[in-house]
């Protein structure tokens, strides 16, 4: 008998990274004594909100507790049973999103969750209900989580203490996790309600002072040329924009952005 059991439990665990709630066990015909059978037997190492992992799970703790709690938004319900487009069902956000992409060293006592409807919120959980996009969401290690962009968007909206967000967008630039143009575009408008500078030079300078272009990605070291020095790039780009076989001011702009961007410094 316990063979057969264990041996659901596992088919479900091997779909869904080694992990098997108890009210999916008891979809399946594993009841709670046979549950505390394996527990007792080294079978099952429960995590937290009744979420167990077999011994073969391949996930580590800093990515198996994020994915427990998730499987948790939604106990009753299989992995495979959940939405399966981006934006549609709970992802890990806010602080939380930033422990899985490493950025920064946000404290935060809960697991946090974006989601696009109201869910239960099991034990030292919170759920943020906010619409998400497709774009908005990605995977890390299998567990759902809103990209770099969109966790500094959150936080910065959220109202986090800039010193933090400072480590923040420092991290995730030096990773090239985020294009700073773009970080710019959606965070300005959110400037005034959260008291920091809206201006392109003057928003590198004050979240990321100590930044040093030669250490970012070409896209970033093109952004921050664009942000920092808009009039080097605008009076470069015409002696650029001659040397072209064919014209091309979008392609002339980041060229010269490029090059102000490789030979400047916002200090």
């Amino acid at each position: 008998m316990w063979e057969e059991q264990f041996s659901e439990l596992s088919a479900v665990a091997a779909r869904q990274n080694g992990m098997v709630t108890e009210a999916q066990a008891g979809r399946i015909g594993v009841d709670e004594p046979a549950l505390r059978h394996f527990a007792e037997s080294g079978l099952l190492l429960e995590l937290d909100w009744g979420v167990h992992q077999l011994p073969w799970g391949s996930l580590g703790p800093r990515y198996a507790y994020p994915y427990a709690a998730w499987l948790a938004l939604s106990p009753g319900s299989f992995r495979w049973e959940r939405p399966q487009q981006g934006g549609e069902d709970a992802v890990l956000s806010h602080e939380s999103a930033c422990g899985l992409h490493g950025l920064g060293s946000v404290p935060s006592p809960e697991v946090v969750f974006t989601a696009p409807e109201a869910l239960g919120e099991p034990r030292a959980t919170k759920v943020h209900v906010a619409p998400l996009r497709p774009e908005d969401v990605t995977t890390v290690e299998h567990v759902p989580v809103t990209t770099p962009h969109r966790t500094v968007v959150d936080l910065v909206a959220d109202g986090t203490d800039h010193g933090e967000l400072r480590r923040i967008l420092m991290d995730a630039l030096l990773k090239d996790l985020v294009d700073l143009r773009a970080i710019h575009q959606d965070l300005a408008p959110l400037a005034q309600r959260r008291e920091f500078p809206a201006g392109g030079r003057e928003f590198v300078q004050y979240f990321v002072p100590d930044l040093t272009p030669a250490l970012l990605s070409p896209r970033n070291v093109r952004a921050y040329a664009a942000l920092v020095f808009p009039d080097r790039v605008a009076g470069l780009q015409p002696d650029v924009a001659r040397l072209l076989p064919v014209p091309d001011a979008v392609l002339s702009y980041e060229i010269a952005a490029e090059i102000v961007g490789q030979t400047g410094s916002a200090r």
